[in-house]
């Protein structure tokens, strides 16, 4: 074996997502952030490096003070390398480059006042490399990165000869990268530390340093990782095990970067850690993945060869859930505008709606797998609700008319929205796309109510219903997930037309149908019909006429006219068969509206016994209802005119986290629909939102 010393680069990232809730927060930093803490201040003789993302920062010196000085104190000793990133952690690549530079700038200038140091690297958020961020990071004032090793791999490197750090860029534009080692990432802490010491005997002499960091929850706030970590002693073993290893240094990025040259060149493709790919493709390309891997699986070298399988792309999240593409294309629309209102001017109204704008580039509601959060609704909320800060941000420092009503293809589909915005409300409505809402923000209260994500296929779904059962072993994210609830399986019904509101069908005359996903039972469902649209712009918001000619089996003649005036939202139809001919059967139309849960104290429907938000009945004998929201102090009022039945139903997914399987609430469908008799019929309905 040689007698070559090893640098061995140990850190945690350590983070929680904006909007995460106060007492996961507290629990975390007592279970993983505190104690980690502890035990480096307690080893003085070691050397590591720690990033914080700015939020769980601002946090923590809020609210675990004692935890933040820890930080600090540890930091100010000189052992422990601080690491810079997106403020918010943001995927950076998706980004406009004056807020990658903003974001990256705003946690320096946080570290440099808090903490006295100046970060010459940074954490990438979910490994998420796009080539052009060579330059942009250098141009923030970034030294070098770290990635995965399976970056490397993808082109063409193997990873066990990676070690030490390699030079890449941009236009002429330099950046360090450091890959980070998959295999010590799996064994860490989950292994037996000898396991972790025999690998890196391994390496010794063949590569000059190698890197692992991952996340600090891992330490702690995972199941069973605190009784493993702390209880039983592993943290410490592993740092006994380490330092009493002669060939074996531990050491901060920096320290490397001082005493040792880089490996050499690379430039590495568009990539983020495996998983993160398999998560991106859609469902049935990623049960295609799957199978592959595990018919490589018994082939000699098939592990290899399995690590080679690329998956997607990260950016193919924007096209699998165009709820999170709504999100992308609303940030990247107030990004420009605040950056145009700044121009030449200082305004600190701009500044506060350009970090509300930065709030919501936080990116955990971006993206869906076991650490991703777009099925999760309180993350959503939390995004979309610091979006909405920055638009009335924007319009109260006169960057942006109060009342403003727009045709263009906002979210680059290729078909038309059209934005509505009134000092209370923030609409986007669909002509192309059965002329329907997905967007009914109140701007008072900074909450779409009608973000109600859909129920779509999901790759894993194939795996529930197995028999797997919560266990009490120390579990890490590459086992099999289990079900936190029995008889999950039932609920995997897949929505045929998005999520959204005024969402219209011709139904028969007779029959119960599902208030959440009534389709399959109608005789004509206009959820991705084309309406041609003419929008009429008032004072105070807009109107517009929709028309649609249904053809063919089912002749109609639909005409819909929505307003958007204040803080209601309303819709007058005329139905007309074009022969003139009697209509007969029923009209459906179906609000899906969302608070901010279903199954929680003073959430409820203003209906006999007040049913909570996550219930399901029928009601011939109402002509109004109120959602009501009581913690967030917020109410959406329905109204219909005369004749109608409303059913309602919850709308759950399936999905998977750290923790397992799990049922979500997303919100509420509520169905109205009314007899027709007659040649010609009118109907109407409105939604008003209003603080409670």
């Amino acid at each position: 074996m040689s007698q070559a010393a090893l640098d061995f680069c140990f850190g945690v990232h350590n983070h929680q997502p904006i909007g995460n809730f106060d007492g996961v927060l507290r629990e975390t930093t007592e279970l993983a952030y505190q104690p980690f803490f502890a035990r480096l201040k307690a080893r003085p003789e070691v050397r590591m490096t720690v990033h914080c993302t700015g939020s769980l920062l601002e946090w923590l010196r809020a609210h675990a003070r004692p935890t933040f000085d820890l930080l600090g104190e540890i930091v100010s000793s000189g052992r422990v390398e601080l690491l810079t990133g997106g403020f918010y952690e943001p995927i950076l690549a998706i980004l406009p480059d004056a807020d990658k530079r903003g974001q990256i700038q705003r946690l320096t200038e946080f570290l440099r006042t808090e903490f006295g140091v100046q970060p010459r690297g940074m954490w990438l958020a979910e490994r998420v490399w796009e080539p052009h961020l060579a330059r942009a990071l250098s141009e923030a004032g970034v030294e070098y990165v770290l990635v995965d090793d399976r970056h490397f791999a993808l082109a063409g490197l193997e990873p066990e000869d990676l070690g030490g750090y390699y030079l890449t860029e941009e236009q002429g534009a330099t950046l360090k990268v450091f890959p980070i080692n998959q295999r010590l990432r799996h064994l860490i802490p989950f292994g037996e530390v000898d396991k972790s010491i025999e690998y890196l005997g391994e390496r010794r002499g063949r590569v000059p340093m190698l890197t692992v960091v991952d996340d600090g929850e891992k330490f702690g706030a995972w199941p069973g990782t605190h009784r493993l970590v702390y209880e039983e002693g592993w943290l410490d073993t592993f740092f006994d095990r380490v330092l009493s290893t002669g060939w074996l240094r531990m050491a901060t990025f920096a320290d490397v970067v001082e005493r040792v040259p880089a490996a050499g060149r690379i430039y590495l493709p568009t990539a983020s850690y495996q998983e993160m790919g398999e998560w991106a493709l859609p469902h049935e390309a990623g049960r295609g993945l799957e199978e592959a891997k595990r018919d490589l699986g018994p082939l000699e070298g098939g592990a290899r060869l399995a690590g080679l399988l690329r998956g997607g792309f990260w950016r193919n999240f924007l096209v699998k859930y165009p709820e999170v593409a709504d999100f992308y294309w609303k940030m990247l629309r107030l990004s420009r505008a605040i950056e145009a209102a700044g121009r030449g001017r200082r305004d600190p109204a701009l500044a506060a709606a350009r970090e509300s704008l930065w709030r919501g580039q936080a990116n955990d509601a971006y993206w869906h797998g076991v650490f991703g959060g777009c099925y999760l609704p309180h993350l959503r909320r939390a995004v979309k609700s610091a979006l909405l800060d920055a638009e009335a941000r924007l319009v109260a420092a006169g960057g942006s008319d109060p009342v403003t009503a727009t045709v263009a293809d906002v979210n680059g589909d290729g078909r038309r929205e059209i934005l509505v915005r009134t000092p209370a409300l923030a609409v986007t409505l669909t002509p192309d796309a059965g002329g329907a809402i997905t967007e009914l923000a109140d701007l008072g209260r900074r909450h779409d109510v009608g973000d109600v994500f859909g129920r779509r296929p999901e790759a894993y779904h194939a795996r529930i219903g197995d028999g797997a059962q919560v266990g009490g072993a120390t579990r890490s994210i590459h086992d099999a997930p289990p079900e936190k609830e029995p008889g999950l399986a039932r609920l995997l019904a897949y929505d045929r037309f998005r999520r959204a509101s005024l969402l219209d069908a011709l139904f028969d005359a007779a029959g119960d149908l599902d208030p959440a996903e009534p389709w399959a039972a109608s005789r004509l469902a206009l959820g991705d019909a084309a309406f041609e649209p003419t929008l009429e712009r008032h004072p105070d918001g807009a109107e517009i006429a929709l028309r649609h000619r249904a053809t063919g089996d089912i002749a109609l003649s639909v005409d819909k006219r929505v307003s958007v005036r204040g803080a209601t939202v309303g819709a007058r139809y005329r139905l007309a068969a074009p022969s003139g001919g009697p209509l007969d059967g029923r009209w459906g139309v179906q609000w899906n509206l969302t608070l901010s849960a279903g199954e929680a104290p003073g959430r409820y429907l203003t209906l006999p016994g007040q049913p909570s938000l996550g219930s399901a009945g029928r009601l011939a004998t109402v002509k109004e209802v109120t959602l009501v929201d009581e913690w967030l102090a917020l109410e959406a009022h329905l109204t219909w005119s005369a004749g109608a039945e409303l059913a309602w139903g919850p709308v759950e997914t399936v999905s998977v986290s750290e923790a397992g399987f799990e049922r979500i609430y997303q919100g509420l469908a509520l169905l109205l629909t009314w007899p027709l008799s007659g040649a010609t019929i009118e109907l109407t309905t409105a939604v008003t939102v209003r603080a409670r």
